[in-house]
Formats: C-alpha cells, structure tokens, sequence
C-alpha cells in the first residue's frame, strides 16, 4: 500500500468512493484470511505437540 502511495494515478484514484470501498474490503478480507490461516496452522502446530508430549510420558 505504501509503495502504491508514490504513484499519482494511485492518490488520485482515492478520492474515487468505489476505489476507496475496494481496497477497504480487500484489506479486510486479507487480514480475515490471514487470521484464519494462521489460528489453523497453529492448531495444526498444537495437535502435533499433543503426541510427542504422550510419547515422551
């Protein structure tokens, strides 16, 4: 986004409502899927422990 920033045709583009809903909910989708994917991975991470915690008892 910062990198987006140092272009003209970007900046002015913000002032474009539709453009400004856009990016808004891609970011927002983006974070989503991120957050989930790293809450899946860490319960991967998590049920993987889990037997070599047993194993070790």
């Amino acid at each position: 986004m910062l990198e987006l920033l140092q272009y003209e045709h970007f900046r002015k583009e913000l002032v474009n409502a539709q453009c400004t809903k856009f990016i808004d909910e891609q970011q927002l989708l983006h974070w989503q899927h991120y957050s989930r994917k790293r809450t899946r991975l860490q319960q991967a991470l998590a049920e993987q422990q889990q037997p070599q915690q047993q194993d070790l008892k």
